[in-house]
């Protein structure tokens, strides 16, 4: 595994705050506990986080996930994390009409979102939807056969996947005390502080970065956002087109929220929900106005 580098700060009485970077993002680990207990802790947060983030990166050629998309056409045993994973990103696409459907890898690899590429052509696009559809997919007792052409991509519940797991190892090791996992703005809280005070979480203003559009007060739970505000292309008119692609045309769905920040139980149910009200573009405030959880649209 490459060698990457995290900080322990103190930053009160017993509180300890761990920073690294992973999956492209600032990340954070909160904890209430001595000294040494912290640095060990958060190493070992940040060294599972890492090894995450390899094992399911589209952008490496030796992560799982890759030799997944290399063995297609051929049945291939999983081991149990990564079945966890397509088992949850099955209720995703159940849950959703199929619209969370981590078979758009297949569009995937013709888009670039980094604020300036063009998007690939829509006959091109229309041609892969051939090649997209969780449907197509064969999932037996642990064994999985991704048809020729298909691609899968983790991108949309991995990182959540690993705010859950992380903290909710934490509270396995720490018997006792505060504990947040902060990974770019999707977070879990899975224990209040020692004195029952709620953790501070400020909501990034996608006007004024240097500013919270709002201040939300956690004692347990979640936040996730999604949103098309930092990863887009651009249109021929240079209008941006947000990362998130509905599954049936390989294209992001117009006149909806540019940010949708979900408060609930987990991380991957916050995400699941942020990402389905994005792909409802204008009908996104009323879908969440069904789902009973505290919502912000941007």
């Amino acid at each position: 595994m490459t060698e990457r580098n995290w900080q322990c700060q103190q930053k009160g009485e017993g509180l300890w705050l761990g920073t690294f970077e992973a999956m492209k993002s600032p990340c954070e680990i909160w904890l209430e506990t001595g000294e040494e207990n912290a640095r060990a802790l958060i190493q070992w947060a940040a060294s599972e986080t890492w090894r995450i983030e390899e094992k399911y990166s589209r952008f490496r050629s030796d992560s799982v996930l890759s030799q997944i998309n290399q063995q297609a056409g051929q049945w291939q045993t999983l081991d149990m994390e990564t079945l966890s994973l397509l088992n949850f990103a099955d209720e995703c696409w159940r849950l959703t009409d199929g619209m969370i459907d981590i078979t758009v890898g297949t569009y995937l690899k013709h888009w670039h979102f980094d604020s300036n590429t063009r998007p690939p052509p829509r006959k091109l696009l229309k041609q892969l939807a051939a090649s997209v559809g969780w449907e197509k997919i064969q999932l037996q007792q642990g064994n999985l056969l991704l048809p020729e052409g298909m691609q899968l991509d983790l991108g949309g519940i991995g990182k959540e996947y690993a705010v859950d797991a992380v903290a909710l190892a934490l509270a396995a090791k720490l018997a006792e005390g505060g504990i947040m996992v902060n990974f770019g703005g999707d977070l879990m809280a899975i224990r209040a502080k020692l004195d029952q005070s709620p953790w501070t979480v400020g909501i990034e203003n996608i006007v004024a970065d240097e500013s919270a559009v709002k201040v939300i007060s956690l004692f347990r739970g979640a936040i996730a956002t999604s949103g098309s505000t930092k990863r887009y292309a651009v249109d021929k008119r240079g209008r941006p087109l947000g990362h998130i692609l509905n599954p049936k045309t390989g294209w992001p769905v117009a006149h909806g929220p540019a940010s949708v920040t979900v408060i609930a139980d987990t991380a991957t149910q916050c995400g699941m929900l942020s990402t389905y009200a994005m792909l409802q573009g204008e009908q996104a405030e009323d879908f969440l106005q069904q789902q009973d959880v505290r919502f912000l649209l941007q």
